[in-house]
């Protein structure tokens, strides 16, 4: 799984770069060097050959590829979302896909910003378009390394949990406790909660992991597997596995920069409790490969909104008030007591798991105190890992429990059972696509967006409305003025003037050509969105432009030239 990793990670900022000095998307480096590392590779296979091992890789798959394979549908009435997170998220992704696949974004621009870089960790989404580019529907683009990374995760956190603990009893606690994580919210079952992992009004706000991030997330997928792989790499303490951990690490922010940073301190936590010099072979590379990354996301962090990073106590409990003990004892329910319990067993039992969970419980310490993102429940992409620690840890615990007697496996069981009752409640919930499904875009979405691909300019700039799932950006691959708010927000972007000056745009004001000039657009639509949240002005553009498409009460008019010919 490690060699599926890096040549992922490794075939496809080959083909980024390539793609960005020729201005287009071009795949075959990505089979290339894929197929290189795959041929080189020398991971180890497991050896493990404990039938929990096998079972538990025979369940979670099973489990992924149901999962995976109905979250993204193709309908004749349209295409349909598996589940609210995936109807929220996807659909960012699709734009980024969709304007490699179908615009012309080089060097890459936000699409749903136009005229600024695209400052997000991108890259597992380009690894996507490849994918298209190769053959595979755009649904399968983003649901095969669902599936592929989903199982990366599952395998290689058994084989580390197994590998620290000795136990694969442990290493198989350690995953149903990590892929289910949950709490407390099994309480309120009878109260009618969709899901019982979430519920503002009980202030549960440690979502699973495998409907809030696992699957609509996508970074963390090769962000958390690449992770795992490292940390597989440190176990051994040779020149050479640790300069390809550094490797590793240093091209890792493009697909997702918490990844890296929770490595970076991480390994920086292990060299001070125990300094060696074989730690230079991973600082050097992941240094070298990783700060040019991050000084191009830099501009964004500094200078947009206020208080991108900022101190908050407690992390969420603020939401309803709850003093912090409580908060996360509803969160993560019965592992407030395991975790504690089971550290101070491992001080005196397994010294080297106490020590290795030291930095990961000071990563919980610090969301716990900051902000890291402008909105604060970004911070679970942190404390993820934090959580992965815990599950090993607890399933070490439970494991050498259960080895007392029958009882103590009773109550072993009930624990888990306890720990991981809410979080496989909602997971499993989503299997049910008929109950969750929820329309991304509609055959008239569809088909419009086919027309304006043929219709207009691969740089093509649009005015439109600012809903998250735009047919525009998503179906046709062009880019916006302002797209949805709450993701420009979540990215630092100050976007207050440019908001101002599209509605006076929309609205026809004295400023409108002025300002459709400045920033570039060459056609405005509008239709019932544009109008309700813009008051946009359709009788200024039937007067002033001509007009290019009329389809699904939505009009578009082609700004370039106005109807009296200046």
């Amino acid at each position: 799984m490690e060699t599926i990793v890096l040549g992922t990670i490794l075939g496809t900022w080959a083909s980024f770069i390539v793609s960005l000095v020729a201005k287009q998307l071009v795949a075959w480096p990505f089979v290339v060097a894929f197929i290189v590392t795959l041929a080189f590779g020398q991971s180890k296979r497991s050896k493990s050959s404990s039938w929990l091992f096998y079972l538990t890789v025979l369940g979670w798959g099973t489990f992924l590829v149901k999962l995976f394979s109905q979250m993204l549908v193709i309908r004749p009435d349209g295409i349909w979302a598996g589940g609210s997170n995936v109807w929220g998220d996807w659909a960012g992704h699709m734009g980024y896909i969709a304007n490699w696949l179908y615009g012309s974004n080089w060097p890459p621009q936000n699409p749903w910003y136009a005229g600024i870089r695209l400052s997000y960790p991108f890259l597992f989404d380009f690894t996507s378009a490849i994918l298209v580019k190769l053959g595979l529907s755009v649904p399968w683009s983003l649901q095969l390394p669902g599936i592929i990374f989903g199982l990366a995760i599952v395998v290689l956190l058994f084989r580390l949990a197994e590998k620290i603990t000795q136990s694969a009893v442990a290493a198989s606690i350690a995953v149903s406790i990590f892929m289910l994580s949950g709490g407390l919210g099994f309480l309120w079952i009878n109260q009618g909660l969709k899901e019982l992992t979430h519920s503002y009004e009980h202030n549960i706000q440690w979502v699973n992991f495998i409907i809030s991030e696992m699957v609509p997330q996508r970074g963390i997928l090769i962000g958390l597997a690449a992770a795992l792989a490292v940390f597989l790499l440190w176990i051994e303490p040779k020149p050479r596995r640790y300069l390809v951990s550094g490797v590793v690490a240093g091209l890792i922010p493009f697909f997702h920069a918490h990844t890296f940073l929770m490595l970076s301190f991480v390994s920086g936590c292990l060299f001070l409790f125990k300094p060696k010099r074989i730690w230079w072979y991973f600082f050097i590379p992941a240094a070298v490969l990783a700060l040019p990354q991050f000084a191009y996301f830099l501009p964004q962090i500094s200078g947009g909104t206020s208080g991108f990073m900022h101190w908050q106590l407690g992390w969420a409990a603020h939401v309803q008030h709850d003093n912090w003990v409580w908060f996360w004892v509803k969160n993560i329910g019965l592992m407030t007591i395991l975790i504690p319990l089971f550290l101070i067993q491992a001080y005196f039992k397994n010294r080297r798991l106490f020590w290795l969970y030291q930095p990961f419980l000071l990563i919980f310490v610090a969301c716990n105190l900051w902000i890291f993102q402008p909105w604060e429940n970004d911070n679970s992409k942190l404390l993820r890992f934090w959580y992965l620690a815990s599950s090993i840890l607890v399933g070490w615990g439970l494991a050498r429990f259960a080895k007392s007697g029958w009882r103590q496996k009773g109550v072993a069981a009930i624990a888990l059972v306890l720990i991981t009752f809410s979080g496989a409640y909602d997971a499993g919930s989503w299997l049910d696509f008929d109950k969750n499904k929820l329309l991304l875009w509609s055959q008239s979405d569809i088909q419009l967006g086919e027309q304006i691909k043929q219709l207009t300019p691969l740089t093509a700039v649009f005015l439109t409305n600012d809903n998250h799932n735009h047919w525009v950006v998503d179906l046709a691959g062009r880019k916006i003025v302002l797209g949805f708010r709450g993701w420009l927000w979540s990215w630092g972007i100050n976007y207050s003037q440019r908001e101002a000056d599209v509605r006076k745009m929309f609205t026809g004001d004295i400023q409108t050509l002025q300002l459709l000039n400045q920033y570039g657009i060459d056609y405005v639509i509008i239709g019932p969105g544009e109008k309700s949240n813009f008051d946009a002005n359709e009788k200024y553009y039937l007067t002033h432009y001509p007009l290019l498409l009329d389809r699904g009460g939505q009009k578009i008019f082609d700004v370039h030239r106005q109807i009296d010919g200046r």
